[in-house]
């Protein structure tokens, strides 16, 4: 008779904390993955410099100097900033532009406006008056995401997660060279769905988590979005140094074609290949991670790596049924406990990427050096994983995600209506606000791979990543409520929080062993393994 699948998930995981998880091995798949997340990363915010918002004034061709400038001492009474209007002037033979030339309660339109530089896709295609499509680009950016998790997702369990830690990137890298080469903003808005739509994915947090023990894998993740951070943060000081958008984003897209040499560097998860019958591939990598942390398997490893091997009946069983049910994911989705598991993971994605992304994006707003701010923002993540490591492994899930979006919704209100007089305090309050939100998201990402069985793992998370990028679709929105309100983007991200914080009271408390199948999920609620670390 087959072994139980705790059983083979039990000796599987103890294979795994022998071979330890910071060995030499471990540690060179963090740094590949770090290289890969860093970029991946700035790519996926580069509308937040490239098409940021610039000075602007309407041109009034009877003051102008040849060729024009933008700080004038008349355009303060001649125009009116940051809206396309222009006082009218009353006479025509004008030598030196002086108040009492201008109409001050008759207006016209704009014919053309200047920009106080153009370093930006909105002053190179001239869309200073057409806001709505400065914040357009974001909002297509983020759409073609939700394309893409579906996609990244469905190949990752079918096809293995190397092919897309491995073909997402170059589909970026590729895309972002063509997009830096456009000359008009339609061209630039189908290439910015197109790259978002062909590439991206999770798939470097899946294999994360599948790679070590169970008791590492928080922390083994942790350390993971830790080293892509402080690659992202490096985004400001290039977006400081090279602020012309075409030399920007060539200098952050290129780096990604290297990522096609991952193909001889990078090995397929050990976990994949167990749940979809490749036992030998699955020895060979665990034999070479033992070479390479020059480990000595205990005797009850190398039988376990033996029975991986000879179990055949089992695994051809198994195979059998894969054959009938083709699409794995149509089998699991007729689970109710999957159903309602991905429809609060999805539900808490959608509150929580419009919390993150739009945070993100607001950071430029916020008093001070936007290229710092930005820097800023994304390094908080460091202190945040460290604190995520810690609080996940030892207080579970639900607790951690609810107490930190509850934070997160009392401190980005209180930033919303500090005085602007000490706008330090907001500044200081909308930082622990973004940590907050930070560590909320990542967390969420963890329990929402950890809840779905392996053969179908990232396509249901996928699919809830993808239902959540309505969220951050509409994120890059945000900024134009600042129009109505100082500070009413923030007290929106603060209402936003508060939908994760109640509905992580409905998620399993996941810190037991992964489920490879659907059935593992059903044994783990009847004897309530996924309830604590001790179970």
């Amino acid at each position: 008779m087959s072994a139980p699948v705790e059983e083979v998930q039990f000796n599987l995981d103890g294979i795994l904390s022998e071979l330890g998880s910071f060995g030499k091995y471990q540690l060179f798949l963090l740094v590949l993955l770090a290289f890969r997340d860093s970029f991946l990363h700035m790519c996926n915010f580069n509308y937040v410099f490239t098409a940021a918002d610039v000075p602007f004034r309407c041109q009034v061709p009877e003051c102008e100097l040849s060729p024009p400038i933008f700080n004038t001492s008349w355009s303060d009474y001649a125009t009116h900033k940051s809206v396309c209007l222009r006082s009218v002037t009353e006479h025509t033979n004008i030598t030196e532009c002086t108040p009492d030339m201008f109409m001050e309660n008759k207006t016209i339109h704009c014919d053309d406006v200047i920009y106080e530089n153009y370093n930006s896709i909105v002053a190179e295609f001239n869309l200073g008056c057409q806001p709505w499509k400065r914040t357009l680009i974001g909002t297509v950016h983020n759409l073609g995401l939700v394309f893409s998790y579906i996609i990244s997702g469905i190949i990752s369990d079918r096809y293995g997660r190397k092919v897309i830690i491995v073909g997402t990137p170059l589909m970026v890298g590729i895309a972002g060279l063509l997009k830096s080469f456009t000359f008009d903003y339609w061209s630039l808005l189908v290439l910015e769905f197109l790259e978002t739509a062909l590439g991206y994915g999770n798939a470097s947090m899946v294999l994360s988590l599948e790679t070590v023990s169970q008791k590492s894998r928080v922390a083994f993740s942790c350390i993971s979005d830790i080293l892509s951070s402080l690659g992202a943060a490096l985004f400001g000081l290039i977006a400081w140094k090279i602020p012309y958008w075409r030399y920007m984003m060539r200098a952050i897209y290129a780096p990604l074609l290297i990522v096609v040499f991952y193909i001889f560097l990078v090995d397929e998860g050990v976990r994949w290949l167990l749940a979809h019958n490749r036992k030998e591939e699955a020895v060979r990598v665990l034999n070479k991670v033992a070479k390479i942390n020059n480990i000595t398997l205990s005797n009850k490893a190398k039988e376990m790596l033996s029975t991986i091997s000879n179990e055949q009946n089992r695994m051809v069983e198994l195979n059998q049924q894969s054959k009938h049910e083709p699409v794995e994911i149509l089998s699991v989705l007729r689970s109710k406990t999957i159903l309602v598991r991905l429809s609060v993971i999805a539900a808490c994605f959608i509150c929580s990427m419009f919390v993150f992304s739009g945070a993100i994006i607001y950071s430029t707003n916020i008093s001070g050096n936007k290229y710092m701010n930005y820097s800023m923002m994304i390094l908080l993540g460091v202190p945040t994983r460290i604190i995520t490591a810690f609080t996940l492994t030892r207080f579970g899930r639900k607790a951690p995600i609810c107490i930190a979006y509850c934070l997160c919704s009392c401190f980005f209100m209180a930033s919303a209506f500090v005085p602007k007089s000490i706008a330090w305090a907001s500044t200081i309050l909308y930082m622990i606000g973004k940590m907050c939100s930070s560590y909320g998201i990542f967390s969420v990402y963890v329990v929402g791979m950890e809840i779905f069985p392996t053969t179908s793992r990232n396509s249901l998370a996928n699919i809830a990543n993808t239902v959540g990028r309505i969220g951050s679709v509409i994120a890059p929105q945000t900024p134009l409520l600042e129009k109505y309100m100082p500070g009413l983007p923030m007290v929106v991200f603060s209402l936003a929080a508060l939908g994760p914080a109640l509905l992580a009271l409905l998620l399993p408390d996941t810190s037991a062993a992964l489920p490879d199948r659907l059935k593992d999920i059903q044994v783990q609620e009847k004897t309530g393994a996924v309830t604590s670390e001790s179970a």
